[in-house]
């Protein structure tokens, strides 16, 4: 083929193109139309996964480990007070959860001045024991004090703060703004205690209430009367320096003490009431596993003085992030069936376009040209229009930020033009097997 003949033949191929505009804008348009719908597909289904991975980063789920009570509650010890420090320790060490709360309670406790002795704690006790059949602490709150023991004073005011509260399952609402108020020679960094022989007085932060009903300064060394059991040989005294008091709480009667104090005063005595946490949000696509990891832990020999169970807030997870996840396992089954589709339409769309050329190749066949080149002519054409259409769908995709991968973008447009291949070469093939004569006289 001469320089000549191939302007020739270019000439007349665009020149059929813009006679037979019509059908020349169905197949820019349908392949168009194809490609963008593919485009937007993708886009959804890249949107959808960056929504989740989003929402599975910004969503806290709260886990609290409580007693099951369908088990025995051990003899002497306050509802909740179960869970031992083998368990915390395990969580901590799991690397699942983060915001790791607990707090330690003793229900009976006793604040008195520094030179009272244990005779105060004991006789105050006796009375109590001998009016109940059944002793219950929070009966005698006016006369007794509630201690818990915790290590970190920002997590315990957010953990009893309305704001946070009704986020934590299993933690009552306390106050609304928890807070603490330090003597001037304290501050939050002295609640902490390192002496394991209780030789130094060991730091307090007491309740407003507290304060003015026994008239204690900030600074004053004071004693503490706990109990375990009632019974005269767990009751003990330690000394104790007010750092400060804590109010805008219901919390009247209750004194916080450093863990680390109680832990060495109870030992192995000491029960956890709360150990509440956040499911580490980067872990949170694999739920099932950090369950798992968790209960294994809680259902440990000696994990409680009880039977203990995790209670774990996932709504959200569940009831929005899981159905969303769902759609895009649809959206991915989708997904290929459309690109499949897609090349159907091109395949059935240049078949019948070729089809609709028979007389352009019985006049070419009239003037000399051989069927291979008429064939050739026919398809190249299709292939120009069809090229035509994957840049203006190209263009729309970039004009929307709806990007493809170069591999993706490669592979779809790709299989859409084999498909416009595949078409028109059947068609043409069909077209080419009759003489100009049987062509011309085919009806469109």
């Amino acid at each position: 083929m001469n320089k000549r003949t191939f302007g020739g033949i270019r000439r007349h191929i665009f020149r059929h193109m813009i006679r037979a505009t019509l059908k020349s804008i169905l197949v820019i348009v349908v392949t168009f139309a194809v490609f963008l719908t593919q485009g937007w597909l993708q886009e959804t289904i890249s949107r959808n996964e960056r929504e989740i991975i989003r929402l599975y980063e910004a969503i806290d789920v709260f886990g609290q480990i409580v007693p099951n009570y369908r088990s025995h509650m051990p003899f002497g010890r306050e509802e909740g007070e179960v869970i031992r420090r083998q368990t915390i320790d395990g969580v901590i060490e799991s690397g699942v959860a983060i915001d790791i709360y607990f707090e330690a309670l003793t229900p009976w406790a006793l604040v008195t001045r520094e030179d009272d002795d244990m005779t105060i704690l004991n006789e105050t006790l006796d009375a109590i024991a001998g009016d109940d059949n059944v002793f219950q602490a929070s009966h005698h709150r006016g006369v007794l004090n509630e201690l818990i023991a915790l290590d970190d004073l920002d997590l315990f005011i957010s953990r009893h703060t309305s704001g946070d509260i009704m986020q934590v399952p299993g933690v009552e609402m306390t106050a609304d703004s928890v807070m603490i108020e330090f003597a001037q020679e304290f501050d939050q960094d002295c609640f902490i205690y390192t002496d394991d022989n209780l030789e130094t007085p060991i730091p307090v932060i007491l309740s407003d209430l507290e304060m003015m009903m026994h008239g204690f300064e900030l600074g004053e060394i004071v004693s503490i009367g706990y109990d375990l059991n009632l019974a005269e040989a767990s009751r003990g005294q330690v000394r104790a320096v007010i750092i400060g008091y804590h109010h805008g709480t219901t919390m009247t009667q209750t004194i916080l003490v450093p863990l680390s104090a109680w832990e060495v005063v109870h030992q192995e005595y000491l029960g956890f009431t709360t150990l509440d946490f956040i499911i580490d949000p980067v872990l949170n696509k694999n739920m099932p596993a950090n369950i798992e990891v968790i209960e294994e832990i809680t259902s440990r020999f000696g994990a409680g003085f009880m039977s203990l169970i995790l209670e774990l807030q996932d709504e959200e997870l569940r009831f929005v992030v899981q159905p969303m996840e769902e759609t895009l396992s649809l959206l991915w089954l989708l997904y290929p069936v459309v690109i499949i589709v897609s090349m159907l339409i091109a395949i059935g769309l240049s078949f019948f376009l070729t089809l609709q050329n028979a007389k352009n190749v019985a006049v070419m066949r009239i003037f000399g040209a051989t069927r291979i080149r008429a064939g050739l002519i026919l398809w190249v054409e299709q292939v120009i229009l069809c090229v035509s259409g994957l840049i203006l769908g190209i263009g729309f995709l970039i004009a929307f930020g709806w990007g493809f991968g170069v591999l993706e973008l490669v592979g779809i447009a790709g299989l859409y033009l084999f498909g416009i291949m595949v078409g028109s070469a059947a068609g043409i093939v069909t077209i080419i097997r009759h003489s100009p004569l049987e062509l011309l006289q085919v009806k469109e």
